[in-house]
């Protein structure tokens, strides 16, 4: 697949006329919940919960962890756990990422999908799981594409030999991935680029939402109305009406120029956004938070973490 990778790095200077992460001026209305995410800070990934005003670490859930997400009812949590076993390379070790589940509080861990192991030819991991509403499927991304299971290991399937970054719509009827599509050019040759793409799992019918070419490897989110995908492009962040397709740049009143964005989450209400980016004026990576129509850009914290979700509580 042509998907790119964002690259996250972590810093403290603070850009010039942004505030400071616990010094930010909290949009209006109540403060919502607290926000997942993968923190790198300290060689292995841990899932760990932000406080969505301060920005401040108020827990965390599992070490060597990423990508983890809370089950509906919030009494399971879905990761990626990298196997320590070496799986000898040409040159070194690789190793493999499984999909593994837990209960909330870290107990009860097992594997539910094992990493594709290297005599297939495949790359030896898996990633970016995000549960159904109704708790009963995970669906994430292996060598395959974009594959779903059974939330008891269950079931597996290929959804989309041609899909990743994979989330479902608020009421389960849909999932948004990131696709790679051939396009014919002016000469008549062909070229691939990315977009976001809607499926119904039921019937595997598939829908472009974007057309962009663009769209970079991250998880798109939907709104929690489900009306609006954001998602991430080569050159920022935008969002789209799912029935129309009418999509906005939501960075063109920014001050402060962006690259790298990764993690787009909205907000329980659908009124703010929280994503990790670059600040290219200093190179550091910070979380920032905007208002859902891409205004009142504000720093949420200074040394980066990736969301993967914005609970309510």
């Amino acid at each position: 697949m042509l998907f790119k990778r964002a690259v996250l790095t972590i810093g403290i200077v603070v850009a010039t006329g942004l505030p400071m992460a616990g010094t930010a001026t909290a949009a209006p209305g109540p403060a919502a919940g607290r926000i997942t995410a993968t923190d790198y800070s300290f060689g292995l990934p841990a899932m760990v919960s932000l406080d969505p005003v301060s920005g401040n670490v108020t827990g965390t859930f599992a070490q060597n962890a990423q990508d983890g997400v809370f089950s509906p009812k919030r009494s399971a949590v879905a990761y990626i756990q990298r196997d320590d076993t070496c799986i000898p390379q040409t040159e070194g070790c690789t190793y493999a990422r499984n999909l593994v589940v837990a209960n909330a509080d870290g107990s009860g861990q097992h594997m539910l999908v094992r990493g594709v192991q290297p005599e297939t030819g495949e790359a030896p991991s898996v990633g970016h799981p995000d549960w159904s509403p109704d708790g009963k499927r995970i669906v994430y991304d292996s060598p395959h594409g974009l594959e779903w299971v059974n939330s008891d290991g269950t079931g597996h399937e290929v959804l989309a030999n041609d899909g990743a970054r994979g989330t479902f719509s608020p009421d389960g009827k849909s999932i948004a991935f990131v696709r790679d599509t051939q396009y014919e050019t002016a000469d008549g040759g062909y070229e691939y680029g990315s977009d976001v793409w809607v499926m119904n799992p039921s019937t595997r019918q598939m829908r472009q939402i974007s057309t962009v070419r663009n769209v970079w490897g991250t998880a798109p989110d939907w709104s929690p109305d489900g009306r609006r995908i954001v998602y991430v492009t080569e050159y920022g962040l935008s969002i789209v009406d799912v029935a129309t397709g009418a999509a906005t740049e939501l960075q063109s009143s920014w001050q402060t120029p962006l690259t790298s964005i990764q993690g787009p989450v909205f907000s329980p209400d659908g009124t703010r956004i929280v994503f990790e980016a670059m600040d290219t004026f200093d190179y550091v990576g910070r979380n920032y938070v905007i208002d859902a129509d891409g205004k009142n850009l504000r720093v949420l914290r200074d040394q980066a973490v990736v969301p993967t979700g914005w609970l309510n509580k």
